[in-house]
């Protein structure tokens, strides 16, 4: 398996006798959107002939799949003989890297929410949330889940070895949540990608689906995709965001990084909200990483700084949305963080109070997907750091995406969701 520029998966079923041998497809599987239009992305399309990329097994990521004698690995991108530069995995690597000629290695957990629907021929879509009557937050049982579906993802996600701390009922009925036990980022990514394609497969076996839309509901609250972050030496020893003798218990290095990623907030949003859906759960007042300021503990920020120290220090990003890439999102954040440790920057003072507190800043993410495209294009450092490349081809499959929405005239409004989102998005994500 590997993961495209929407986020999506692709691979391709082998023999284990072939699992040591590179595959060939063609690298077009980076500039196409959802629809399989390929875009003309220079260097990467027709003007080069449609070339192949070539997929390299990672042996070490081998895991037990959810398919009846199917194991799972993940591939890498090679092309023109080194790192295919519009890999999204690929991109994630070169901040770890960053990172690690600091002294540091990035340790990533992931909280995946998202919506169980089930069938319902007369509902937009073709689909509706399930119906749980005695649904409550952080439901189990019948609290959570009138589906069993509760158990088979639980069973498949232990089966799967991606670390499962646990899975819930979350706000709103057909809502779920389902945590990863935090490391190094890499295998954490991974373990997300295959999280989504697990899940969604599990739920269809099954006749109903599983939605990362980021507001697939409009009268219910949306999914996000919560990234944790913390940093230990290279080569193992103590969570150094940690430091008891620091203000509120952070290191310098964590109000660092948290410096950067609110000096970058409008730019991280395109690769954490990728969607025009994406913009619907953005948006003020329910509490999703909307403004651009972090808190402790405190869920009206984007950037939270739970209570545990030690080990458990870490920095919350709420701001990805459930239908962004693992890696894409990742690899933004981290590199937002490293940006604010160069440019040796504080994170100020933290947010206060509860949902009727005034903000403590008047910064907040775009309010469409195509502000927060120009948000990303602008922050040339940020860009920068991400590779040319890849901002390159990322930046056509959304503005394609975006005017293929912009050409339906479909008036925006956060309180309705449109045919044209269910249509484009509901298959995919």
């Amino acid at each position: 398996m590997w993961s495209d520029l929407n986020g999506l998966s692709h691979g391709r079923y082998i023999p284990e006798r072939r699992l040591h041998e590179h595959g060939h497809h063609a690298v077009t599987t980076l500039t196409m959107g959802i629809n399989r239009e390929i875009l003309p992305v220079e260097g990467y399309a027709a003007d080069v002939g449609f070339p192949d990329l070539s997929t390299v097994p990672l042996i070490e990521t081998r895991r037990p799949g959810w398919e009846v004698d199917t194991d799972v690995v993940i591939a890498d991108l090679e092309f023109g003989g080194g790192p295919l530069a519009l890999g999204p995995r690929n991109a994630l690597k070169r901040a770890v890297d960053a990172w690690r000629a600091l002294g540091y290695e990035p340790m990533l957990g992931f909280e995946m929410e998202f919506y169980v629907m089930e069938p319902d021929a007369n509902a937009p879509g073709g689909y509706v949330p399930l119906r749980v009557p005695s649904h409550r937050v952080y439901g189990v049982g019948i609290g959570g889940d009138t589906s069993g579906l509760t158990f088979a993802l639980f069973d498949a996600a232990e089966q799967c070895e991606l670390d499962l701390e646990g899975i819930m009922g979350e706000f709103h009925p057909g809502q779920m949540e389902l945590n990863m036990k935090y490391c190094p980022a890499l295998d954490a990514a991974d373990r997300a990608f295959i999280c989504k394609e697990m899940t969604r497969e599990v739920a269809a076996a099954k006749g109903y689906w599983i939605t990362y839309m980021g507001r697939p509901i409009a009268e219910y609250v949306g999914s996000g995709m919560h990234i944790n972050f913390s940093l230990i030496p290279v080569g193992g020893g103590r969570n150094v965001f940690d430091d008891p003798s620091g203000e509120h218990g952070l290191a310098g290095l964590a109000r660092q990084c948290l410096g950067g990623l609110i000096a970058h907030h409008e730019g991280l949003a395109a690769m954490s909200a990728p969607t025009v859906n994406s913009y619907k759960r953005l948006v003020p007042g329910i509490i999703a990483g909307y403004w651009a300021n972090w808190g402790l503990d405190n869920r009206m920020s984007t950037f939270r700084v739970p209570g545990e120290r030690g080990a458990a220090t870490r920095i919350e990003n709420r701001m990805p949305c459930g239908s962004a890439s693992p890696y894409l999102a990742a690899a933004a954040m981290l590199n937002a963080a490293l940006l604010g440790v160069v440019d040796g920057l504080d994170c100020g003072d933290p947010q206060t109070g509860d949902g009727d507190a005034e903000p403590n800043t008047d910064r907040h993410t775009p309010h469409s997907l195509g502000d927060a495209l120009d948000a990303f294009e602008a922050d040339s450092v940020l860009c920068e750091a991400l590779g040319a490349d890849l901002v390159r081809g990322f930046l056509a499959l959304r503005r394609d995406e975006l005017a293929r929405y912009l050409a339906t005239g479909t008036e925006w409004s956060v309180e309705s969701i449109s045919d044209w989102e269910l249509a484009e998005y509901l298959p995919f994500y």
